[in-house]
């Protein structure tokens, strides 16, 4: 597997299951510059995710959950509540 395809096969997954099992935590896309991007910017950029390059900022590398801190989405600004 590629490393696009890897990338969105995790922006595929977060689009379609926000969540996390079993808790049902909110994650959110960790990409190759360390931003943030919510389910809804995962599934409205999926063809900036397909096509990314290691340097461009839209390669998903890991789906994380925001534990503890105050963040949003590096992309639409939108707030990625924290878990606890």
């Amino acid at each position: 597997m590629s490393a696009q395809s890897a990338s969105l096969a995790l922006a595929d997954e977060l689009a379609s299951s926000p969540f996390a099992w079993p808790g049902g935590y909110q994650r959110f896309a960790l990409t190759s510059d360390g931003a943030a991007l919510c389910s809804h910017c995962c599934a409205a950029e999926r063809e900036l995710i397909g096509s990314s390059s290691p340097s461009d900022g839209w390669r998903v590398v890991a789906l994380e959950i925001n534990w503890e801190s105050e963040l949003s989405c590096d992309h639409c600004s939108s707030p990625i509540p924290s878990s606890y």
